[in-house]
């Protein structure tokens, strides 16, 4: 009987604990803010490269850098460090796959856009694209805090 009740007690103290590890993976406001940025500097790129030689690559180093620099500052902040592979937390996995779905889609209609001269239509479906990436990567971000919580950690 008295491991049982043992094992009840551990099992308890378990949830307990994953249940802080969860909740130190808030988002504070300048992560919202930078990762914002980084999907507006992503989006704005293929306008940018459409008017400008050298804007794409430059751009795309930009994003690189910003995303990084988000997950270690939150990492640090937060004491949990989920990495840049986020995928692989099976809440993420839908998550991700939208936001490709949007950076592929956005690109394609921006082009389009911008060979057809609608530059102002091209700029509604990069700012729409922007929120919807930030949406996105902010549902990723909580599928993550529920792994986390059930115990469903990355594989």
């Amino acid at each position: 009987m008295r491991d049982d009740t043992e094992n009840v007690a551990e099992l308890e103290l378990l949830r307990a604990q994953r249940a802080q590890l969860a909740s130190r993976l808030k988002t504070p406001w300048w992560y919202v803010a930078g990762v914002a940025f980084a999907w507006a500097v992503a989006f704005a790129m293929p306008i940018g490269s459409h008017y400008l030689t050298g804007v794409g690559i430059g751009g795309t180093l930009l994003v690189i850098v910003v995303f990084v620099l988000l997950q270690y500052a939150l990492a640090r902040v937060s004491g949990v460090d989920v990495g840049i592979r986020t995928w692989q937390y099976p809440s993420g996995r839908a998550w991700t796959v939208a936001i490709a779905v949007i950076i592929f889609a956005a690109s394609a209609a921006e082009g389009l856009l911008l060979e057809h001269g609608l530059l102002a239509v091209a700029i509604v479906v990069g700012v729409l694209a922007t929120l919807a990436g930030t949406v996105c990567w902010l549902g990723h971000l909580r599928g993550i805090r529920r792994d986390l919580e059930t115990g469903r950690g990355a594989m």
